[in-house]
Order: C-alpha cells, then structure tokens, then sequence
C-alpha cells in the first residue's frame, strides 16, 4: 500500500517538474528579448559576432527545442554549462550548497528552539497579556519585510555599534577575505541574516504550535489524565506537546526546499554566498542554464519535502492509512 502510495507521488511529480522548468524557461525567454547573456563583457561586439554567440549558446533555436535539449541533458545527470563563464552549473551548486545549508538550518534550529515554548506559553495562558503581546510578535513576523528588518539590523549591529568604538557584527559575506573563516568568523556572520530568516519561522511555528496545542489540550484523553491526578507539567509536555507537535512535521518538511533556496532576499541583503543569491544575480544576467539547474534543484526538494513530511506524519500518527 505505501509502495504505491510512493509510486503515485513520484509519477505525478514528473507532471510538476516538466510545469515549474517550462514556466521558468518561458518566462525568462519572454523577458529576455534580445539579450545575449555575457555580451556586456564586450559591448563593441560586431553583428555578426553576436549571431555566432547565439548559435553557440543555442540561443537561435526554437524555444521547444531548447528546452527538450535541457530536459535530455538532465535525463544524463548534466545540469549544462553558465552561458556567462561556461563553468558547469552542477559546480555552482556544490560550491554554494554548503553556505546555503548553514544559513537556513541555522535558522530553522533557531525557530524551532524559540517557536516551541512561544506557542505553549500562548496555549497555556490564552487570552492573557502575555498571549496577546506574543500575539502582536507573531504578527509582525508576516507584517515586517525581511529586507527592511535586515537593513535594520545592519544600521544597528554593524554601522551604529562601529562608529561608537562598540563591538559590532559583520554586515555582509558567510566570512572575513582576509584571515577570516573560522569558526567564530563564521558564526559573527551568520549572526544577523540567521536572525532574519529565523523571525519568520518563529511567528509561523508558535501560531501553529499554540493552535494545536488548544486543540490537544481539548481532547477526552487530557481531560482523563488530569481526572487521575496526573501532574499538569505531565499533561501538558507528555500528552499535550507530544502530540501537538505531530502536525509541526509538515511545516518542517515544506522547509526543505529552503536549504538550497535560503532566504533569496536575506542572502541578497547580507550578500550571502547561498544558491539563492546565486539565482538572483544569474537570472538578472538571463544565464538560461544556471537558473533552470537551480530551479530544478529547488524543485526535487519541494516535492522530496512534501513526500518525507507526509511519511513522518503517518509514521507518527498510526491513525494515517496511506490509499
């Protein structure tokens, strides 16, 4: 039963690959117009020159036949070549994979750590000041854009803090070029664009956690155990939270994709050597193969997360039967 509850999800997500590569392709085509991706290293650049360049990026082909060249070359485990510098895309992506990883697990720990107890004190004391002022903080986790709290945080920690002599954190970079990268280097970077991913996660894990939490809490089966004089510390962190966080398993696993996407706009802000900045700069140069590697990439997490997060669910839940 689970086998071919897997074989359905692996043969319908090869329906939503071919969709999100085609409309990534389609859209940078449309936008691209004339543009031939590198040819501002060379402005002075002859016609003719230009059409040679096409033909060697395959930029002269139709659209269909680019994109069924892609798709064969994926089928073969190759990912092609940077229409800017010619160097594989593969290698982009290992290069900026590990950056990426320390970033969003980094940020997801931190959610994690802070959005548990956040949304139990909520549950437990709801309708309360201090629900309500946890209330306020969730929201302004949707509400405040990332770009605007990071160059908050950079004016503060970094600009304000270093013109008064103070101790300040860096601004920008995953470590110092010069006699940077260990550990304490790396973690002084990681500090501020850790902290602005991780808001996010905060808000939306706590609200979730204390819905669920209200929700258990509810429940015959807590009701009984208070009945035989279990401890309320018991009930609610062996029985409540236990169970509570069940559904948290979702949330985490739709994350995974973020471990190579990042936050794009942290990793632009804080100049984050990620995958995610990556495909910002490239897809503003209309680097054809870097985007789809990576779009790609993104792509195979979003549907492996949604696959290992529905498995964990019924692994935890015994009540799921996989149809």
């Amino acid at each position: 039963m689970l086998a071919k509850y897997i074989a359905r999800r692996l043969l319908a997500s090869v329906v939503v690959v071919l969709g999100v590569t085609l409309i990534t392709l389609l859209l940078m085509d449309r936008t691209r117009g004339a543009y031939v991706p590198g040819i501002d290293f060379n402005p002075s650049l002859r016609p003719e020159d230009i059409a040679r360049l096409r033909a060697d990026l395959g930029l002269d082909r139709p659209f269909y036949e680019w994109y069924l060249s892609w798709i064969w070359g994926v089928l073969h485990g190759d990912f092609g070549h940077s229409m800017i510098d010619g160097s594989t895309v593969m290698s982009h992506i290992v290069d900026r994979l590990p950056n990426t990883i320390e970033l969003t697990a980094t940020a997801i720990l931190i959610g994690m750590v802070v959005a548990v107890p956040v949304g139990v004190i909520g549950a437990l004391r709801r309708g309360s000041k201090t629900d309500h002022a946890l209330t306020v903080v969730s929201v302004a986790g949707f509400a405040v854009p990332q770009f605007w709290m990071g160059l908050m945080l950079i004016l503060i920690f970094s600009v304000t803090l270093e013109q008064h002599g103070l101790p300040w954190l860096p601004s920008s970079g995953a470590y110092s070029p010069f006699n940077g990268g260990d550990v304490l280097d790396r973690l002084q970077h990681l500090v501020l664009p850790a902290t602005v991913l991780s808001f996010f996660y905060v808000s939306t894990w706590s609200r979730f956690i204390r819905s669920s939490m209200l929700e258990v809490l509810s429940q015959d089966y807590i009701r009984t155990a208070r009945a035989k004089g279990m401890s309320e510390r018991r009930v609610v962190y062996l029985h409540g939270l236990r169970n509570a966080l069940i559904p948290l398993i979702t949330l985490i696993g739709l994350e995974l994709p973020g471990l190579v996407s990042g936050g794009l706009v942290v990793e632009v802000v804080f100049g984050w050597p990620g995958i995610g900045r990556l495909a910002f700069e490239r897809a503003l140069q209309y680097d054809y193969s870097t985007v789809m590697g990576v779009t790609f990439f993104a792509t195979l997490l979003v549907i492996a997360g949604n696959l290992l997060a529905d498995l964990l669910y019924g692994v935890l839940d015994p009540r799921i039967r996989y149809g």
